[in-house]
């Protein structure tokens, strides 16, 4: 979904930046929660979005949302119309929640941020303190690799209890995993003089 904003006519006059906001929730479920239309996630994002708009002096022209899409891949609708807005429209920031709202792994996170700058549009997080300082873009490549850190761990965690309930299915009976072994019991044998004997 796109929303435009119309500028108010205080806004036309006043000079300021533009910004355009993106939010994502991963799956329908979250974006259905609560039985509103957005869940909770969305609109708290587009709240904290808004204060930073605010706080950055911005207008905000365009709000793009993913509802119910993975951020595993840059294939998403609303993502691709707002690149493609970025490209044509005079815009200054791109607002987003969190990095990880925007990308989940390094590779996508590199091209849409590499989009932006092409745009000559300044990624800003609303939480995350990441800007075009050595220290900024330090912290933006630590939040993307954890991003894609936290998305990779569930599916290995999910891949070994899969792997586990295979086992059990063609063998019921076998551990799955390998008790500790009892140490054996020392034989007889010559016994070894004590130096005090």
């Amino acid at each position: 979904m796109t929303l435009l904003l119309p500028a108010s006519p205080e806004a036309e006059q006043a000079p300021s930046f533009t910004a355009v906001t993106y939010q994502r929730v991963s799956t329908k479920e979250q974006a259905a929660k609560g039985g509103r239309d957005e869940g909770f996630s969305i609109p708290a994002q587009r709240e904290a979005n808004g204060r930073k708009a605010e706080a950055l002096g911005a207008r905000i022209v365009a709000e793009f949302v993913d509802a119910g899409e993975s951020a595993r891949s840059a294939d998403r609708p609303d993502l691709k119309r707002m690149l493609d807005y970025i490209a044509s429209h005079q815009v200054k920031y791109c607002i987003v929640h969190k990095v990880d709202r925007l990308a989940r792994n390094r590779l996508d996170d590199v091209e849409i941020h590499h989009a932006l700058l092409d745009a000559g549009v300044k990624l800003v997080s609303a939480t995350e303190n990441i800007d075009e300082t050595p220290s900024g873009m330090l912290l933006h490549g630590i939040m993307s690799s954890i991003a894609e850190f936290y998305s990779k761990k569930p599916r290995n965690r999910s891949d070994e209890g899969t792997d586990a309930e295979g086992r059990h299915r063609r063998n019921p009976h076998a551990r799955t995993t390998r008790l500790p072994q009892r140490p054996r019991p020392r034989r007889p044998g010559p016994r070894v003089p004590d130096r005090r004997d």
